[in-house]
């Protein structure tokens, strides 16, 4: 299995741990105000998008703190890899 840390850091494609097939490197991003989202590429997801709610993340919790989140999607598999921290 591929340590995610090496994999989200530095990789562009990444091989999904889970079933072998490419993963789409973007950026998740929210706010308190709408979704959670993730849309592939270098850029953030845009208002429209937001309104029809094109990438959201149907997992995600709102909360009032905008946010991005390198990461990596697997079309094929419908997992999502990040690295994050838990503030204690």
């Amino acid at each position: 299995m591929t340590d995610v840390s090496e994999t989200v850091s530095g990789i562009n494609a990444a091989e999904c741990p889970y079933c072998g097939q490419e993963m789409q490197k973007g950026i998740l991003s929210g706010d308190g105000r709408s979704a959670v989202t993730f849309k592939p590429g270098e850029k953030k997801t845009g208002w429209f998008d937001r309104f029809l709610s094109i990438g959201a993340v149907t997992a995600a919790k709102h909360t009032l703190a905008a946010f991005t989140i390198d990461a990596y999607y697997c079309g094929s598999c419908k997992k999502m890899i990040f690295d994050t921290d838990i503030k204690q």
